[in-house]
């Protein structure tokens, strides 16, 4: 059971929807498709760092776009988004570098000593001429040559469906009663848990349950009682008349933190699992406990992870999985680059 040729049509499957997403956001580059759903900025922005390490234009278009566009991003979700360690790596030395470029930006890197031991290459293939590292990446642990913004990067256009947060963000600021508001506009239910929100919303419970209790005392979201205790929605008809867009207009919802972070473990994996002797028999139950790992938040995405009777079909399963979780992003042509 190679793993090869998994990790490179997932690899060349995530390139190619960071790639559309980010040429629908302001990135340079030409959009195949015009997405019907609304993007999270933050969880994108921690899964491209991740994906675009095997495409080092993607990487700095990203910090040309994080520089353009700051005003619009929160550190806070960023950072709740980063849970793994290389994440928050990937995070610090993006904002650092967002920092040493735009004196007083808002996106800063935790002053913090750099990692020990030797730091490792950013991109995968990491034979570049380099006089001296960049020093942003390397207080972050990484090693890559320094870069330079493109001037490429346009503000988002806030009429795309894609952009749905963006805009929410220019009328009600950036916080947790905007991305309450987002997730209720965008759920294919008529109501949301708190749980529900808080899953998406990037922010603890406590500060979901503020931003709740302020809408409804501004009269924008009501309490229902539901089977399961109380929800929350809102008047999606009068939130479309607002923005201009008739109901159905309204962009689809996707659970991007859960399905996107997911995808990254599996490639994590992927990528690990490459570089070890392992037995068939060790590899499939290693596929197992990584499928045990990431069932709760693809089921979040709506997602079914396969699950054989035995661990001879782990690997298949695995594979299964992969495939549910890809077409899920709905992948068409790559945009041109």
């Amino acid at each position: 059971m190679p793993t090869s040729p998994l990790r490179r049509s997932l690899d060349a499957a995530l390139l190619d929807f960071a790639w559309s997403e980010w040429a629908q956001m302001g990135v340079l580059a030409s959009a195949p498709r015009r997405s019907p759903w609304a993007e999270d900025p933050e969880a994108l922005i921690v899964f491209t760092l991740e994906v675009a390490r095997d495409d080092p234009r993607l990487f700095d278009e990203l910090l040309d776009w994080l520089l353009r566009n700051e005003p619009l991003v929160s550190v806070r979700r960023l950072r709740s988004f980063a849970v793994d360690p290389e994440d928050r790596r990937l995070v610090d030395g993006a904002l650092t570098w967002v920092d040493a470029h735009r004196p007083r930006a808002r996106l800063r890197g935790r002053r913090q000593p750099q990692p020990s031991g030797e730091p490792a290459p950013l991109f995968t293939e990491s034979d570049f001429p380099m006089r001296e590292p960049d020093p942003s990446f390397l207080s972050a642990g990484f090693v890559r040559p320094p870069v330079e913004p493109s001037g490429k990067s346009q503000a988002p256009d806030l009429r795309a469906p894609i952009n749905l947060a963006f805009r929410l963000r220019q009328v009600l600021g950036l916080g947790a009663r905007t991305e309450v508001v987002r997730l209720l506009l965008t759920s294919a239910a008529p109501s949301m848990s708190t749980a529900d929100l808080a899953a998406g919303a990037g922010y603890a419970r406590r500060n979901v349950l503020d931003a709740v209790g302020a809408l409804q005392e501004g009269g924008v979201v009501s309490a229902v009682r539901g089977a399961g205790g109380q929800r929350f929605a809102i008047d999606r008809a009068a939130w479309a008349a607002l923005l201009g867009l008739g109901d159905e207009q309204l962009p689809e919802a996707r659970a991007w933190p859960q399905l996107l972070g997911a995808l990254v473990r599996t490639r994590r994996w992927l990528r690990d699992a490459e570089g070890t002797d392992l037995s068939d028999y060790m590899r499939a139950s290693r596929a197992r406990d990584l499928m045990e790992e990431i069932a709760a938040p693809l089921s979040i995405a709506g997602i079914e992870v396969a699950n054989g009777p035995g661990i001879e079909t782990a690997w298949p399963d695995l594979e299964r999985t992969v495939a549910y979780a890809v077409a899920r992003l709905d992948v068409g042509s790559s945009p041109a680059r």
